[in-house]
């Protein structure tokens, strides 16, 4: 396969996977939306029938004693042709009245739950064949007496998704194919030069005198001094084999070796030069039909917002046509600007209301005054008729600003949807680069590095067309030729000439050894995945706790909410230390297959809870999977990165963990919002199995490195007491790490989602403010390595951080509202993101330095372990006082942990002399 060929598939490939997620979200995003619209309208029908019932019950009555409640309720039904019924209940849920003799599609418990969660006396819900909206019935002691539903049947709803979700479909195919095309005349064009160029070095390999381009001058160079050192091993083996010509060469070993090597500079090179490009497809494909699905939704939302403006024109209607028949005339309403006062209140997508005939009578909201019969146009207008004849107009005008607002809703939703899928394409096509175009380029690099400084051990396996491929395979059969003329020369009589050969020269006696190469590429993606399934229910976590059974009545029900959570972080403490040991003797990709099973197992697991016991139970298997996956990749680019690249590639590494948390978060949001928190657990268990299988295809089966840690390197308590008694490590651990991490285990794991739930916020709002604070997190933690080395002391970084984090908090704990929290969510993002550099590199200097007797691994392993320990701790303290004095409280003792050890933190060193200036290394 050509090289041209081989990186358009995979960017069609990346393409197809960003289109179809975009696509798939976009579709969720869609029936979200429109959702909430149609049981806005129907709740608006629900209110304006449940009116008359209200004053009957009011009086004392009850509400099977009205006697026009068949027409009250046959007059709503015939607002919509597509309602399947309305229906009056009783306090027990039993049906009083119906227009329809089908059966109710929910029971007294869903009501009872549904009416417990709504508010103002208005409830829904959804059930697999209905949507249903409703209106409480209070009596005179504003107790309940009755409650009336309108029933929508699933399948209109479902029809009209299917006609926009088709749009999207065919709209997205189209793109797929016009994007796949200007990618492959885009790439030929671009790579043309590298191309051209890497086929005139594969066909002069052995021509010197041949001028390379720029970008590959090194690698050509590379090339003839390989070729050189290849040309005298053959000769003197070819005199060596001269004495006997009879002797077979063994077949020798296949062996395998893995191999981690920097980037070359050709393929930084090349990479770079079609990085804009690939950035532009990939931004240009998701903008598309991100325009392309706006259009669609707007054209889908249309007809039901102007249903809606007709439905509250006919409540107006219906309202004037009973005073005018009482004998009330036009000029002399009484009321009438405070009845259409109270409509705009009610309904703030309607800006005017005017009654006409051959003149505006009646006017509020606004529109100015109508004075001419061609300004009706401007709104919708509704006939008044009494007696069977028309007598006024009643016009009916939007508010486009309401609109706006909406709309600016369903753009902030696809923003949020369009900024993960790029997030996704970044990771998608950080490996399909390294896979067909800096990979295959870095092997070559190697292996003719190897060969020119004579050694000819190894070779690699290349499949393909490309000059690349063809040079690796001609340069791998170099090595196997020589690898058979040694072996016939070792198996001559007089064996010991072949020495002649070893001080210049590695060349074994058999086939030489296969090398396989690893990069932060090939767990970069299923990385990605595993810490977006595990924040997926982030969102909505706690919430579904504190909706399940809880058999533990006599325990404060803030501390039954974190139950889980604490036995998931337990989980991680316990695990944690035997991550390393373990993938030492198993080897990293089978330690992460091993914690996919218990990662895969708690998400069906919680699918299928019904308790808190059970969500407890399998919080621990989900936190010692996440334990084990996340470690095994990060050993894995610990291992693998060559030291010099070992800080970028870590630095890599957290970039792409943070953002599978910021995808998870805001995906988990909408898809719970549509499908059903439930279904997020099914969709988690998917993600983690398909890391499963990129895992097992992008990483060896084996490490070569030593199976397990000496009992000798083990940490003493005393040491670790001694570690503590330290002023700066004990100030940093206790000041600085333990409380942030409380604030980030606590306050975004456990006390936001029901924070913004007693805010009535959505779960898809909750998912978007722990977008927001995973967002300055990464922006934040990226700025500790750019700063001016030398200007600006860690312990500055460290205490600005802290303070912002645990200001922004007290604040919002003070004045709970929704920007509040939104200040808190970006104050403690950009907080902990500042903090956690400068504090790593101080323990990694107080590891290497004053505390190098203890040993850095205890050392960086005691913070690990304290860290899970007092996020544990404070999660259980924190939950009692949230559950005994509201979350708010909760917040308010967080932020005051967080003052205060920054407090102890900064007092120590004003007065410790000669405070450490930051060198981007070392605080």
């Amino acid at each position: 396969m050509t090289l041209l060929l081989r990186v358009w598939l995979a960017l069609t490939f990346v393409l197809a996977i960003v289109i179809a997620i975009l696509a798939v979200l976009v579709k969720l995003q869609n029936e979200a939306v429109y959702s909430q619209l149609l049981r806005q309208r129907l709740s608006v029908i629900a209110a304006a029938t449940a009116a008359p019932f209200r004053s009957v019950s009011e009086l004392g009555l009850p509400i099977a004693t009205i006697r026009n409640a068949e027409a009250l309720l046959n007059r709503a039904w015939q607002s919509d042709p597509a309602i399947s019924n309305i229906v009056l209940l009783d306090p027990s849920g039993k049906v009083v009245w119906s227009v329809s003799d089908e059966p109710v599609p929910f029971n007294t418990h869903q009501m009872a739950r549904a009416m417990e969660e709504g508010s103002n006396d208005m409830w829904d819900l959804e059930t697999a064949t209905a949507l249903v909206s409703g209106a409480g019935i209070l009596d005179e002691s504003n107790e309940l007496s009755g409650a009336l539903a309108v029933i929508y049947p699933m399948k209109e709803l479902q029809s009209h998704n299917s006609l926009v979700s088709s749009q999207i479909r065919m709209a997205a195919l189209a793109l797929l194919a016009g994007f796949s095309a200007l990618a492959y005349v885009a790439l030929r064009y671009r790579l043309r030069p590298t191309i051209r160029a890497l086929d005139d070095i594969a066909r002069h390999a052995e021509d010197s005198s041949m001028v390379a381009a720029r970008d590959f001058a090194d690698l050509h160079a590379t090339l003839v001094t390989g070729t050189a050192k290849y040309r005298v091993a053959m000769a003197k083996l070819t005199a060596l084999m001269a004495a006997d010509r009879g002797v077979d060469p063994p077949a020798g070993v296949q062996g395998a070796d893995v191999i981690s090597v920097p980037d070359c500079p050709t393929a930084i090179a090349v990479s770079r030069r079609l990085t804009l490009l690939i950035a532009a497809l990939v931004l240009g494909t998701t903008a598309s039909l991100g325009a392309v699905a706006y259009r669609s939704i707007d054209q889908s939302f249309a007809p039901e917002l102007e249903r809606r403006t007709r439905l509250i024109g006919s409540i107006a209607n219906d309202a004037i046509a009973r005073t005018l028949q009482a004998g009330v005339p036009f000029d002399t309403m009484v009321g009438g600007q405070d009845f259409f006062r109270s409509l705009l209140r009610d309904f703030p997508e309607i800006s005017y209301f005017a009654l006409v005939t051959n003149r505006p009578i009646l006017e509020v909201g606004d529109r100015p005054p109508i004075t001419t019969p061609a300004m009706l146009q401007a709104g919708t207008v509704v006939p008044i008729v009494v007696d069977g004849k028309a007598i006024a107009n009643l016009v009916v005008i939007k508010n486009a600003g309401y609109l706006s607002r909406e709309f600016r809703d369903v753009i902030l939703d696809l923003l949020v949807v369009t900024l993960v899928t790029i997030l996704l394409a970044v990771e998608l096509v950080s490996v399909m680069t390294n896979h067909s175009l800096a990979g295959p380029l870095n092997r070559l690099d190697y292996l003719l590095r190897l060969q020119a400084a004579g050694d000819f051990s190894q070779r690699i396996l290349a499949n393909g067309v490309s000059a690349v491929d063809r040079l690796s395979q001609a340069l791998s059969l170099r090595a196997e030729r020589l690898g058979a003329m040694m072996a016939v020369v070792r198996g001559l009589p007089d064996g010991n000439r072949a020495a002649q050969l070893e001080p210049d020269f590695i060349i074994p006696a058999g086939r030489p050894l296969i090398m396989r190469f690893c990069s932060l590429s090939d767990v970069r993606l299923p990385l990605f995945l595993i810490a977006a399934a595990d924040s997926f229910s982030l969102s909505f976590f706690s919430l579904y706790v504190r909706d399940a059974d809880n058999p533990m009545t006599w325990l404060n029900p803030g501390i039954v909410i974190s139950l889980p959570l604490a036995a998931y972080l337990i989980a991680i403490v316990v695990g944690s230390p035997y991550a390393r040991p373990l993938s030492r003797r198993f080897g990293h990709r089978n330690l992460f297959l091993l914690a996919a099973i218990p990662g895969a197992l708690a998400n069906l697991g919680y699918f299928i809870s019904n308790n808190v016991v059970e969500i407890v139970f399998f919080s621990v298997l989900s936190g010692t999977g996440y334990a084990f996956a996340s470690l095994s990749c990060q050993d894995y680019v610990i291992d693998a990165a060559p030291k010099e690249e070992r800080g970028q590639a870590l630095g890599l590494f957290h970039v792409a963990l943070f953002g599978g948390f910021y995808a998870g978060t805001a995906l988990g949001g909408v898809i719970a919002d549509r499908l059903g928190e439930r279904t997020v657990f099914l969709v988690c268990a998917a993600l983690i199995l398909i890391s499963a299988a990129m895992i097992t295809q992008m990483l060896p089966a084996t490490s070569h490195v030593s199976a397990v840690a000496k009992p000798s390197d083990r940490a003493r308590l005393g040491q670790l007491l001694e570690a503590m008694t330290d002023g700066k490590f004990a100030t940093l651990l206790f000041g600085i790490i333990l409380p942030q991490t409380i604030l980030d285990q606590v306050f975004i794991s456990y006390l936001l989602s029901l924070q913004m739930n007693a805010l009535g916020a959505s779960t898809a709002d909750t998912g978007r403010m722990m977008m927001v604070y995973f967002l300055m997190v990464i922006l934040s933690g990226s700025l500790y390595g750019r700063l001016p080395a030398g200007k600006i002391s860690a312990v500055t970084i460290t205490v600005a951080g802290a303070l912002l984090g645990g200001v922004t908090l007290l604040a919002a704990a003070a004045m709970t509202s929704g920007w509040t929290m939104l200040a808190a969510a970006i104050g403690t993002g950009l907080g902990y993101g500042l903090v956690t550099g400068p504090q790593t590199a101080t323990v990694m200097e107080l590891a290497e330095g004053r505390l190098v007797h203890i040993g850095s691994e205890k050392i960086v392993g005691t913070v690990r372990v304290m860290e899970r320990l007092g996020s544990v701790a404070g999660l259980i303290v924190i939950a009692g006082v949230a559950g005994t004095f509201g979350y708010s409280a909760g917040m308010g003792l967080i932020a005051v942990l967080v003052l205060a050890g920054v407090g102890t933190y900064f007092i120590y060193h004003v007065a410790s002399p000669g405070l450490p200036i930051m060198d981007g290394r070392k605080a």
